[in-house]
């Protein structure tokens, strides 16, 4: 037999209740392990975010170390343009326009340069608007500043202009920088810019003096500020030059040509201005100067590239570190999301399966298991529930653990099952055959019930009779719920087919209150394998109506053909049953249930739902609003044709009794006119009326029961002496019913259900054929 479908099993037992998700395994398990790769990914996010941060800080910084190497290229080309056009002026003519022209070529890459720098920069540094205007103005005025150099020194000075606001430029970038390394080497690239610069002012300062021959008034006060700010930043950039810059400048600054120059102008500073000091050649103080200019150049081309390739490393790293962390974060998150799910499912599948598992045992293995037992079958040591959990109890997790221990408790129980499953089939067993050995004896009672009452004359004595047969009838009916729940068969049996009015008839005399009974059902027939079930079912019915009812009020039963067979109602006008006890009532009528001690408080109920189930009868309580109606659906398959009864032989037929129920609500007879049950035997007189006896076992006593006359001519019936009507020979005898015992199995020869029920019958043959022997005479001499 295969498993059940684990997903089936799950969408079956899924609770509709929402918020009840939160509580499986798998959230628990994912929900902590989410909250904390949540925390690792807004912590990633962070550190990603800061190395994003420094990325574009780095490569901010890589702009402006581009921007501040455009920058001192630019003053340096500026220099030497100023330079060559102050010495095309002082020779005189026009042979050295070449060189200022191609300076100024020069100078015109290096403005485009230093544009697109500071373009760059004013997006990547917003605060350097000022200096960059400023920067740009003056920039943009050096077409005209270079025609008024030519033409005289009124250009100098817009010359001059533009270099320092470059220079600001130069001196404002350091403090955009957040890396205080690049911010630094920044500083000290300004600082060699700006010391350029002014040994620039001090070669065109004195070159002019040295070609004048003597000093001007305020000439001697410039060159000693000029070489003030120069010291001043010569010792700016050595407080902050770094080992390696420190060592590039002790190698770079320093030469025969650098010596030369500082000698010529601390000459003039050292005389005050004394005529003797300013006869020095001015080429070769020109020489000179460019020199040490130029060591500057080399230092500031040095440092500018040292600048500009640690901010490409430092972008470059601080990208690589971005991608790093932001690799590793969501590596990490991810590796340790799919780590949790995998582990999480895998546990929720165990504990599916465990799940399952337990399903399989409760709702299949454990069934099956007592229906084998029943049976007589043998049981595998290992059930399907067990094989399901080999694979779970071989790990050394506590899913393992929990597996194992329901491993156990499946072995308890299906061992515990197994010996309740036997003690039920002994109770069982017990229950039937002391049913049977009931209904045995009830019968024998029956018998001896009718001998006495054959032979009493006494109409009170033998009313008392009647009453004590009545009360066997119902104590057999009793017997044989007994039997039903215990799983075997009541043994009511008939030959042949009974109309419908006689089968509730009979149901009716099966009860104390039958009187109390009114009938009015249509004329259909029932075939005799179903007419003593149903007999048993309709009277179950009516004893519950008659008895949760006022004592003098009616219970109708009432029927009509449908499509597919037959409805018959049971009317009571009780007090009702409520709607949830009348669903309760229903399902237990739907679903026949085995004996157990819930049938005690309504035995009637589980007998009608066994005996409906046998024949695909339907059986519902309902609530009209007063008292309680059961309905009766008998399929077609039960029914037989009229004439199928009527077309019986009449040697077949027993005599029928002179008594009639009271058939409908104007007291009119039942349909057709019939007598009270159509294989009903007349027992004894009683009064002057003759007693019937039902197939049920029942013994109607005429004198609780509302008598009309025949409306057609009895029968003749032979009376003694005293005017009662004489009994026949053999008409006591009730109608033989089949052996209702199940068939033992081919290995038990020797039932002893059947041995009592053969025995009970010869000794049963053996007596009537002893009161029907002709010199048979009682001890008070009379004949029968």
């Amino acid at each position: 037999m295969p498993l059940p479908h684990p997903a089936r099993v799950r969408r079956h037992h899924r609770s509709a209740d929402r918020t009840g998700r939160l509580r499986s395994v798998r959230v628990q398990l994912l929900a902590p392990i989410l909250v904390a790769t949540a925390g690792l990914v807004v912590l990633g996010a962070a550190q990603t975010g800061a190395a994003l941060d420094s990325s574009a800080d780095a490569d901010r910084a890589r702009v402006l170390a581009g921007t501040a190497t455009a920058t001192v290229r630019l003053v340096h080309e500026l220099e030497r343009e100023l330079g060559e056009t102050a010495a095309l002026r002082q020779r005189g003519g026009t042979s050295g326009r070449p060189l200022v022209d191609a300076q100024r070529r020069r100078v015109d890459t290096a403005v485009d340069r230093y544009r697109t720098a500071q373009g760059d920069a004013r997006r990547a540094a917003p605060d350097l608007a000022g200096v960059l205007d400023d920067a740009r103005g003056r920039l943009e005025q050096l077409a005209p500043t270079r025609d008024l150099a030519l033409a005289g020194e009124r250009g100098d000075p817009a010359y001059v202009s533009l270099v320092e606001s470059l220079l600001a430029v130069a001196d404002a970038l350091p403090s955009q920088l957040r890396d205080a390394e690049l911010a630094n080497q920044a500083r000290e690239v300004a600082a060699v810019a700006a010391q350029e610069h002014l040994s620039a002012l001090e070669r065109d300062l004195l070159r002019a003096v040295f070609v004048r021959g003597g000093l001007q008034s305020g000439e001697l006060a410039r060159l000693g500020r000029l070489r003030g700010a120069r010291e001043q930043r010569q010792a700016e950039f050595l407080r902050i030059a770094s080992a390696p810059a420190n060592r590039a400048w002790y190698r770079l600054v320093d030469g025969t040509d650098v010596t030369t120059a500082r000698r010529i102008r601390d000459a003039v500073l050292d005389s005050d201005g004394a005529p003797g000091t300013v006869k020095t050649d001015g080429d070769a103080w020109y020489v000179a100067q460019s020199g040490a200019i130029r060591r500057y150049n080399l230092l500031g081309r040095d440092l500018t590239d040292g600048l500009d390739r640690d901010a490409a490393d430092l972008a470059a790293a601080a990208r690589l570190r971005a991608v790093v962390t932001a690799g590793a974060t969501s590596t990490v998150a991810l590796g340790s999301l799919v780590t949790a799910v995998l582990l999480a499912v895998r546990t929720s599948r165990r504990l599916r399966r465990l799940r399952v598992a337990a399903l399989t045992m409760a709702n299949r293995e454990l069934p099956e298991r007592i229906t084998a037992i029943a049976a007589g079958e043998r049981t595998p040591a290992e059930g399907p529930a067990t094989r399901m959990t080999d694979g779970i109890r071989r790990g050394r997790d506590e899913v393992a653990q929990v597996a194992e221990a329901f491993d156990t408790v499946n072995r308890a129980a299906l061992r515990l099952a197994g010996q309740q499953a036997e003690l039920r089939l002994d109770v069982t067993r017990m229950a039937e055959a002391l049913a049977r050995r009931i209904r045995t004896l009830i019968t024998r009672q029956l018998r001896l019930l009718d001998d006495f009452e054959r032979e009493e004359t006494d109409p009170d004595a033998l009313a008392r009779l009647f009453a004590l047969d009545h009360l066997a009838a119902r104590l057999r009916r009793n017997g044989e719920n007994l039997l039903v729940l215990a799983g075997g068969e009541p043994g009511r049996g008939h030959e042949g087919a009974l109309l419908l009015d006689d089968v509730v008839r009979a149901a009716a005399s099966e009860i104390e209150d039958y009187p109390r009974v009114e009938i009015d059902v249509p004329t259909a027939a029932v075939h005799g394998t179903a007419a003593g079930n149903l007999v048993h079912l309709l009277a179950e019915l009516l004893e519950n109506a008659t008895v949760y009812s006022p004592p003098e009020a009616r219970v109708v039963v009432d029927g009509r053909r449908t499509v597919d067979g037959l409805m018959l109602r049971v009317h009571d006008q009780g007090i009702g049953v409520s709607e949830s006890r009348l669903a309760e009532i229903n399902e237990r009528l739907a679903a026949p249930a085995m004996l157990s001690s819930a049938a005690a408080g309504s035995m009637g109920l589980h007998v009608v739902a066994h005996l409906a189930a046998r024949h695909g009868i339907r059986v519902q309580l309902h609530n009209p609003g007063t008292g309680t109606v059961a309905q009766v659906d008998v399929p077609e398959s039960v029914l037989t044709r009229v004439e199928s009864v009527a077309s019986r032989p009449a040697a077949e037929r027993r005599p029928r009794a002179a008594a009639w129920f009271k058939s409908g609500p104007a007291g009119r007879p039942a349909a057709g006119g019939r007598s009270l049950v159509t294989s009903a035997t007349t027992v004894g007189p009683v009064r002057g009326v003759a007693a019937v006896r039902t197939p049920g076992g029942a013994l109607l006593a005429p004198s609780t029961a509302r008598i009309r006359p025949v409306s057609v001519p009895p029968t003749p019936v032979p009376t003694t002496a005293a005017g009662l009507p004489r009994r026949q020979v053999g008409g006591h005898l009730p109608e033989p019913m089949p052996d209702a015992t199940a068939p033992p199995p081919a290995t038990d020869l020797l039932d002893p259900e059947v041995v009592r029920a053969r025995l009970s019958a010869l000794a049963e043959g053996v007596a009537s054929a002893t009161r029907r022997a002709p010199n048979t005479t009682k001890p008070n001499g009379r004949r029968p």
